[in-house]
C-alpha cells in the first residue's frame, strides 16, 4: 500500500485532521478539547475516553500515513468505545473529492481501527472548511500484507487471508498490491490493477487473471469470482474460479 499512502498524502497534504464524536452528516462536528499531546510538529487535543495512549498512536499513523510537511492539530475524542475520524478539508463538496480517495477510505478506516485503536470502531469522515460532513466510510476489514501487498479481508478468518497474500507473494513478489477479500456464499476476490477498461486486459492477461481466479478456488477450497478493479476501484472484469 505504499503507493497508495504517497498519493494519499498529497491528496490530504495541508488538512487539518479531527477526531470526533459520531455525528450525523447534516451536523457539523464538534470535539470538547480537555488534554494536548505535540510530537514532531503534530498536536493531537484528547477528550472524552480517549487516552494519552490513543493520542500517541494516533500521531504515529497520521505522520506514517499522511506525512504533514507543516504544523497539524488533531482533535481526538472516544465515545462508547469507538472513533470518529474527520479530516477537515478544502473540498466544498463530496463531488469535488477523488474517487480513488472514496475508494481506500475504508482501507484507511480499517488500517486505523487495526494499528491505532486496537480494533474498535472506526468512522472515518472527509469535512469542509466548516466541519460538514462530505463523505464517510467505516472501518470494515483486517488485514494481512507482506511489504507493500496488502489483502483486505471480511466475512472470512485470517488463514484464508493468508493463503490469498501468499499466492500474490507468488505473483509479484516485491511488488505494491492491494486485494479486498470477502466471504458470503461464495468467496469475492476484489483484485486492484492497472487497467481502466476491459480493453486494456487483453486476452494474455485475462487468460492470467482466470488462473488466478482457478488457483485460489483450489487454495481456498470454495467457488471464487475474481472481479478486476481499475485505479479507481471500479469493476472492469469478472472471473470465475
Amino acid at each position: 500500500m505504499k503507493n497508495v499512502k504517497i498519493l494519499i498524502a498529497l491528496l490530504l497534504m495541508g488538512f487539518v485532521v479531527l477526531v470526533s464524536g459520531c455525528e450525523s452528516p447534516d451536523v457539523k462536528s464538534t470535539a470538547t478539547v480537555e488534554k494536548s499531546l505535540t510530537l514532531n510538529g503534530i498536536t493531537v487535543y484528547y477528550s472524552g475516553d480517549a487516552s494519552l495512549s490513543d493520542a500517541k498512536a494516533t500521531i504515529g499513523f497520521v505522520r506514517d500515513v499522511i506525512n504533514p510537511e507543516k504544523e497539524m492539530d488533531v482533535y481526538l475524542k472516544k465515545s462508547g468505545g469507538a472513533y470518529t475520524v474527520g479530516l477537515t478539508s478544502t473540498y466544498k463538496s463530496a463531488d469535488e473529492i477523488e474517487a480513488f480517495l472514496k475508494f481506500y477510505l475504508p482501507m484507511i478506516a480499517s488500517e486505523m481501527s487495526q494499528d491505532v485503536f486496537g480494533g474498535a470502531h472506526v468512522t472515518l469522515q472527509i469535512l469542509d472548511d466548516e466541519r460538514n460532513v462530505l463523505e464517510s466510510a467505516e472501518s470494515k476489514y483486517s488485514y494481512v500484507n507482506s511489504g507493500d501487498i496488502y489483502i483486505w479481508y471480511s466475512g472470512t478468518g485470517k488463514e484464508d487471508a493468508q493463503k490469498v497474500l501468499d499466492y500474490a507473494v507468488s505473483l509479484v513478489g516485491n511488488g505494491s498490491w492491494d486485494i479486498i477479500l470477502e466471504k458470503s456464499d461464495v468467496y469475492h476476490i476484489k483484485a486492484m490493477s492497472a487497467f481502466r477498461s476491459r480493453e486494456e486486459i487483453g486476452s494474455s492477461n485475462e487468460e492470467i487473471y482466470k488462473k488466478m481466479a482457478s488457483d485460489l478456488s483450489s487454495r481456498l477450497e470454495g467457488k471464487v469470482m475474481l472481479h478486476v478493479l481499475d485505479p479507481n476501484g471500479k469493476e472492469i472484469a469478472v472471473f470465475n474460479g
